[in-house]
């Protein structure tokens, strides 16, 4: 069973939502109340489908999908089980959006009367990795540059949530300009 939701800013967290459909597809959404059913499916695909087309009207929300047998959360369409196929039978398990990490470079060091320690992302190493990969990958930055300081930094849900809304905001302004530069 999948459950479509969506993320309220304002709430900080994720509601499962009542859809309003017309024939090809969902138009609308709106928080459920007590006593409604939320947006619910067997089918993953069918899910998967509604969702998509409430992120092309509102490319401003950020909409999953809870696997409601397992509480993964899916924000993306290859990473859903495939219909017909036990979860357990599936090629690959399904990635779901956890803590990722980076590795960053430290920029200034705290001191007694400073503020807090400073640190930027380290180019080549921006993206994210499992806490494996990222004790891997800052061995190899303290083996290669040995003057700098480095950190593996995680990333929480909340500012990968952040960082996909203000990359889908990024991608509807550049294709919006390109468009408007085709119109020239």
């Amino acid at each position: 069973m999948f459950r479509v939701q969506v993320w309220d800013d304002e709430a900080k967290r994720y509601f499962d939502v009542v859809l309003s459909l017309d024939q090809w597809g969902a138009v609308g959404f709106r928080h459920t109340q007590l006593g409604d059913t939320p947006a619910e499916y067997d089918d993953p695909g069918e899910a998967w489908r509604d969702a998509v087309d409430l992120q092309e009207r509102f490319g401003d929300a950020i909409v999953t999908l809870l696997d409601m047998s397992t509480g993964e959360r899916h924000f993306d369409k290859r990473n859903l089980p495939e219909v017909g196929i036990d979860a357990s039978e599936a090629s690959a398990a399904p990635e779901i959006w956890t803590d990722d990490w980076v590795i960053q470079r430290a920029v200034r060091i705290r001191v007694a009367s400073d503020g807090a320690a400073a640190y930027e992302p380290w180019p080549g190493y921006t993206h994210p990795m499992t806490r494996d990969q990222a004790v891997k990958a800052l061995e190899e930055c303290e083996e290669r540059w040995p003057e700098q300081e480095f950190r593996a930094h995680r990333l929480r849900l909340e500012e990968k949530v952040a960082a996909d809304a203000i990359d889908r905001a990024r991608r509807s302004v550049r294709s919006r300009k390109y468009d408007q530069e085709k119109r020239r």
